[in-house]
């Protein structure tokens, strides 16, 4: 089985606290990784290290992307190499539009994806419940909550990353574009895609049935298997078995 993503020996703070402590996590390519943790075990700290966020230290370990070192890469060099993350809160960018920014990731699949992507990208905006004037719209300004997780999507779906990190990609959205987002996700992780999920709510594991499930507690993976795991917190973290 291909490691995608090889994470190390990880260790990382932010503001000289440790938020991320000694975890080691492997991503396989086109397998889904469910990672479920309480309120503040690092979970999003982890995908801001993954992603080279500047606030985030590493003091020790690797992060390994096809077996090289990506830890001194800055974020931008990251993502140039395959590296896709959906934010808990995706920030407004005034000026830039959905269409455009779209197209500036298409372009980079080569023009022979591009008319097939675009066509795509279309498609999946009517199943998303949204109009064709969305793609008009500045990226994320005004957006609603469930309409940032579903552009989101739709960066993900244009995108072909090798690597999906998915922080709460579920968080409001209806249940017509939650079908919508598993399918989305399904997709790009049969096309090849490492993908790494987190979320609060057992509905969408439930629907995406993870290849593998990881518990996270106080900065650390305290416990991984597959998706059976994730049954065995329905009730709480506090009976879970650490390693």
């Amino acid at each position: 089985m291909e490691t995608m993503l090889k994470i190390k020996n990880l260790t990382v703070n932010i503001d000289k606290k440790g938020v991320i402590k000694n975890l080691s996590l492997r991503l396989q390519k086109g397998k889904i990784h469910a990672l479920a943790g309480p309120n503040g075990s690092g979970k999003t700290s982890l995908c801001f290290s993954i992603m080279g966020h500047p606030d985030y230290k590493i003091s020790g370990g690797e992060i390994l992307l096809n077996n090289e070192g990506i830890a001194r890469l800055n974020t931008e060099e990251r993502a140039g190499l395959g590296i896709f993350l959906s934010f808990q809160e995706p920030p407004e960018i005034s000026g830039v539009g959905v269409y455009s920014f779209l197209m500036t990731m298409i372009a980079k699949q080569g023009q022979k994806h591009a008319f097939a992507a675009l066509n795509e990208a279309k498609e999946i905006i009517r199943s998303l419940g949204l109009e064709q004037s969305f793609l008009d719209r500045d990226l994320n300004e005004g957006f609603s909550g469930g309409e940032k997780k579903k552009c989101e999507l739709l960066q993900l779906a244009v995108s072909e990353p090798r690597v999906a990190i998915l922080d709460e990609i579920d968080a409001g959205l209806d249940a017509d574009a939650l079908k919508t987002a598993v399918k989305i996700i399904k997709k790009a992780a049969k096309d090849g895609t490492a993908i790494l999920i987190i979320s609060h709510s057992p509905r969408i594991f439930k629907m995406l049935k993870p290849d593998f499930a990881h518990i996270m507690i106080d900065g650390k993976i305290v416990k991984s298997g597959d998706a059976k795991l994730l049954k065995k917190i329905e009730n709480g973290y506090q009976k879970i078995k650490t390693k």
